[in-house]
């Protein structure tokens, strides 16, 4: 049947209704298609993730046991709103490994669910934002493979039970998800119900972003890599969007999200802001800060560098060179947009700037906090500060690779095979090529040294610490002075049936995380042993462990027991108890 449109053109109906079954056809496919890939790429990053678990006997570092004794001190009834000793820290992934461990019971494994399953999550976000920001779908899975097939240490910081660093990549992604839909999203119709001016869903989506904000400032200060971009790009849309009524709903949310950090500081005389606030000692000058994170940050987050392990020179500056074209060719792609920065203009923008703009100042928030810190060394003292950069960066370049194709498709007018494909074949090249890098970097990992704190890179713990407990246990001994790398998984594996102190660690300003044991630990006739680590017997110059405590417990006429477990030695006093404060220089750390 053929009918004629205004414009007197013939058409047929049903070649149009073909058509338009065609086109649907084609886009259910491409859905199908692109939830298949990402499906697939979530099942091998799980994959992946689990075998570098079970590689690594799921053995938590200092840190991690950490979280895993609140989940114990939850369930026997404590509340901790704070990660013990760091008052800036939300204790959020001990109550979720509260909640295995009354399930599946106390464990090391069990503790590394949560982050295992943030870390998946991040991948999903990550598809969502490339996808959402470039306007892609292969953005979205280009993003997605990078992020699941990372570099080692991006993977094994994202697997560590550290309270909430892999949670703030999740709340940092669903801010610039929210974020996009009140910049770029389409308005309320006209013919919606308002409140006060605004329609329901716009006073939810302001809310939103408060109460993610808010929840993000609780978990983790470096939230704010998040929101310095965020705000800047909310005040071009509207330069008076602080003032608006709608700016209620979103203090509103903040303060409800951040409602355990304001409980906290008020019942605790602002403990967070003193302990920010606090003399931090040597100042370091600003281009010193940069050096460090030209020299050691930015090949961490690109790949190119590890705390553990030598990259191959050929791997490191493929990966350096790649990461850095991908975000050298988006500025020189998006100047018009970031030129409007200047002129406080959106119309320039596209929303890929929002995230160019949160790679630019990451380093300036790291000179600024930098310059008042003291721990700019060679050790992982700053790699975890940066993880967002650490998890954006696969969005604008595994994103910017599948748009580049896109463009020089268009561009180049190939509309036929093979060169049709060319473009993405070459993008899939390179793709292949840094996920090739990461993963065959993995094969020169130590996991049992990796699954370690790069602060503490010489220790290579025993995969089992059942042996050393049961001898404690069968001595009599509750308190026991260990380095705190070591005390704290003892306290997690024994289930706080032995007490750890690092009282060298409470004399050079180190946290006193468990201030109920350093007090009985240190009274009087207390029965202490002494854990020590064996790592530097036979160096030329230094005194080994084993011997410098014997030579000291002689020299106190003080007889005892030693028991060797590697790396570890045992010291229990027999003829008197000793206190930590006499042996302070032989509990040093090992370094």
């Amino acid at each position: 049947m053929e009918l004629k449109d205004q414009a007197g053109q013939v058409f047929d109906i049903a070649t149009v209704a073909q058509s338009e079954h065609a086109a649907r056809t084609t886009l259910l496919w491409r859905r199908h298609w692109v939830g298949l890939t990402l499906s697939a790429i979530l099942i091998l990053a799980a994959g992946l993730r689990l075998f570098v678990l079970f590689k690594t006997h799921f053995i938590a570092d200092g840190d991690e046991a950490l979280t895993g004794v609140m989940a114990i001190d939850i369930l026997k009834g404590e509340r901790p709103i704070f990660t013990y000793g760091q008052a800036y820290m939300g204790a959020a992934e001990a109550y979720f490994t509260a909640a295995i461990y009354a399930i599946l019971g106390v464990s090391s494994w069990g503790m590394k669910i949560a982050p295992l399953l943030a870390s998946l999550g991040v991948i999903a976000l990550n598809y969502a934002v490339a996808r959402r920001y470039l306007d892609h779908p292969l953005a979205g899975l280009g993003a997605a493979a990078l992020t699941a097939f990372p570099s080692l240490y991006f993977l094994m910081i994202g697997l560590r039970a550290w309270n909430h660093y892999i949670e703030t990549l999740l709340v940092g992604n669903l801010l610039f998800l929210v974020s996009y839909s009140l910049i770029w999203g389409k308005a309320a119709d006209i013919i919606v119900p308002r409140f006060w001016g605004y329609a329901s869903r716009e006073w939810l989506q302001w809310g939103l972003l408060g109460l993610l904000a808010g929840y993000g400032f609780y978990g983790h200060m470096i939230i704010v890599y998040y929101y310095l971009p965020i705000v800047f790009f909310l005040f071009l849309k509207d330069k008076l969007f602080a003032v608006r009524l709608t700016a209620l709903a979103t203090i509103g949310g903040f303060f409800l999200g951040s409602l355990p950090w304001w409980v906290y500081n008020l019942q605790n005389n602002w403990a967070t802001l003193t302990y920010f606030l606090r003399p931090s000692g040597r100042k370091e000058a600003a281009l010193d800060v940069l050096g460090h994170y030209a020299q050691f940050s930015w090949p961490l987050a690109t790949g190119g560098f590890n705390y553990w392990y030598l990259t191959s020179p050929v791997i490191s500056t493929f990966l350096n060179v790649v990461f850095g074209l991908g975000l050298v060719g988006w500025l020189v792609a998006r100047w018009r947009g970031l030129a409007g920065w200047l002129r406080l203009s959106l119309k320039p923008a596209q929303p890929v700037d929002l995230l160019l703009m949160f790679v630019l100042v990451s380093p300036l928030i790291y000179v600024v906090w930098g310059v008042g810190n003291v721990a700019f060394t060679d050790l992982d003292t700053t790699g975890r500060y940066l993880l967002p950069l650490l998890g954006i960066l696969p969005v604008l370049v595994g994103g910017g690779l599948a748009r580049l194709a896109e463009t020089l498709s268009s561009r180049l007018k190939w509309t036929t095979a093979p060169k049709k494909w060319l473009p993405l074949a070459l993008a899939g090249l390179v793709l292949l090529g840094i996920i090739s890098s990461n993963l065959y970097m993995y094969r020169f990992a130590d996991f049992i040294a990796v699954s370690q704190s790069p602060y503490f890179p010489q220790l290579r713990p025993p995969v089992d610490n059942g042996p050393l407990i049961s001898y404690l246990k069968s001595q009599g001994v509750e308190y026991a002075n260990c380095n705190h790398w070591v005390g704290h998984r003892l306290i997690l594996d024994s289930a706080e049936a032995v007490k750890c102190v690092d009282y060298h660690d409470l004399t050079v300003g180190g946290l006193d995380r468990f201030p109920q044991y350093s007090k009985i630990a240190l009274q009087p006739g207390q029965k202490v042993a002494f854990v020590l680590l064996n790592l530097d017997d036979g160096l030329p110059g230094r005194e080994g462990a084993a011997l410098g405590m014997e030579n000291r417990l002689k020299a106190l006429g003080v007889t005892y027991t030693r028991q060797d477990f590697p790396p570890y030695l045992v010291f229990i006093p027999t003829s008197r108890p000793v206190s930590p404060t006499e042996v302070v220089e032989q509990i040093r750390y090992p370094f």
